[in-house]
């Protein structure tokens, strides 16, 4: 007779019925988890949607399976017991702290950043009421460089009140021109155009009716405020004791004003705003503005920008609807928009050409009547990505316009879009929200003038059109 047949039995029972409990509490866990998104965001900088598990060495691997059986796995340390677990964006306090009540978790916590010791927190007073700067690391990027002054970012856009407390000093001008002189001495076909150019149509009366007609002269006062905001994100004094720190306080600024004191243009108007900043010596151009319809002359101005290694970066659009031209144009950086918790701005357009996201809502920055003003917008969005570019350029002014935009896509943080979970490139925002700290360590990463990606990312400044992901 075999007496350990029944024992065995018993005991293959009994541990039945405790994988079962295992797999009912780990259950209950989840259904706990799943209803914590109602939960307060935890405070902190850290790496959105992931936990990090330590399990006790008691913990046997057909429990620590069972436990991480309902998980997606991020990575796995097992040498030191360490797993990181995907959750859901948003929910990753309430989820470490339901975990850590489970026996077999002896730890769980969010994966909290860590940075250089070295960064540059600048004295200008009103720095505390800039959360997007901070939120993309620029402090620790300008560790590195704060804008080289060779370095020129075009503003197209509704001019710029050059006489700012914070902007004057870096508002770029024509030395081939002489001021007021009437006549164009470095010609280029703009007479006087000292402090940029303004491009515009008329509304002139031809004898029947008014109509439309093309027309431009030196005048690049900011009428609207809108262009003197997006330059401040850009390009106000860094660590000057004045105001607000932008993105890239080293680099200038050119004013090329395309749009009214509405804010209204025309697409003819933009797309010789693009070719005058070009043949001018703009590196970056920031384009805060949009129209529905496709345009060949949009596309054509953009083209002609790229193939002079000029970046053109531009706002998606703000009715929560299609990517607007000309960020949906071929080329182009098309940027959305995100708050303070890395969530998609809810009138951030979206579609096929998003590449990034940048802090846009309730973003301070310099006005043209008093000194500073809160907007919210990806037009708002554009020109962190615009002074991103610039900082990188400073530092790598060989790079190409594709160069510096797989550095800015491809160090963006994959924070989805809200509870939407889509990791990777997604047509909310893109490949993420940008981080300067990042793309900064991966520019210095690369000093060979012939750097290229080996993995190019399907991206709009690509002709591939997401083709894939």
């Amino acid at each position: 007779m075999n007496v350990n047949g029944p024992h065995l039995a018993n005991r293959l029972w009994c541990l039945c019925c405790y994988l079962l409990l295992l797999i009912g509490l780990t259950l209950s866990g989840a259904g706990r988890a799943s209803r914590a998104s109602d939960a307060a965001l935890c405070p902190g900088d850290y790496a959105p949607g992931i936990v990090l598990l330590g399990f006790h060495t008691a913990t046997s691997s057909v429990e620590r399976s069972a436990m991480l059986s309902r998980w997606t796995i991020a990575r796995d340390l097992p040498t030191v017991g360490i797993t990181a677990i995907h959750v859901p964006v948003g929910q990753e306090c309430a989820i470490a702290a339901t975990l850590r009540q489970d026996p077999r978790i002896a730890s769980a916590e969010l994966d909290y950043a860590i940075h250089t010791a070295d960064a540059l927190t600048p004295n200008d007073p009103d720095w505390s009421q800039q959360w997007g700067p901070a939120k993309i690391r620029a402090p620790q990027a300008w560790a590195v460089t704060t804008g080289s002054p060779n370095i020129v970012v075009a503003v197209i856009d509704t001019g710029v009140r050059r006489s700012h407390e914070d902007l004057s000093a870096n508002i770029w001008h024509n030395t081939d021109e002489v001021p007021q002189n009437g006549l164009d001495d470095d010609g280029n076909g703009k007479v006087d155009d000292v402090w940029g150019w303004h491009f515009y149509h008329a509304r002139v009366w031809n004898g029947e009716e008014y109509t439309y007609i093309p027309a431009e002269d030196g005048q690049v006062t900011d009428e609207n405020g809108h262009g003197t905001h997006v330059a401040g994100i850009v390009g106000a004094g860094i660590d000057n004791g004045v105001g607000i720190a932008g993105m890239a306080g080293g680099t200038q600024l050119m004013i090329v004003k395309a749009l009214n004191a509405y804010g209204d243009g025309w697409y003819s108007d933009i797309a010789q705003a693009i070719v005058y900043a070009v043949d001018n010596g703009a590196r970056v151009i920031n384009i805060s503005a949009g129209g529905t319809p496709s345009s060949t002359v949009l596309q054509t101005a953009v083209d002609y920008a790229y193939a002079r290694g000029v970046l053109v970066v531009a706002a998606t659009g703000n009715d929560g609807d299609a990517v607007l031209y000309p960020a949906a144009c071929e080329h182009v950086l098309a940027v959305a928009a995100t708050d303070t918790e890395d969530r998609r701005a809810g009138f951030s357009n979206h579609g096929p050409q998003v590449d990034v996201a940048a802090p846009g809502v309730d973003i301070y920055s310099t006005w043209y009547r008093g000194n500073y003003f809160t907007k919210s917008g990806t037009s708002m969005a554009a020109p962190h990505v615009s002074g991103l570019a610039a900082l990188v350029w400073s530092v790598r002014p060989y790079f190409t316009p594709l160069q510096v935009g797989y550095i800015i896509t491809s160090t963006a943080l994959d924070v989805n879009s809200g509870t939407l979970q889509l990791p990777g490139w997604d047509e909310y925002l893109g490949w993420g929200r940008i981080d300067a700290s990042c793309a900064l360590s991966e520019t210095l990463r690369f000093p060979g003038r012939y750097y290229l990606p080996l993995v190019v990312r399907s991206t709009s400044i690509l002709r591939v059109r997401r083709s894939g992901r």
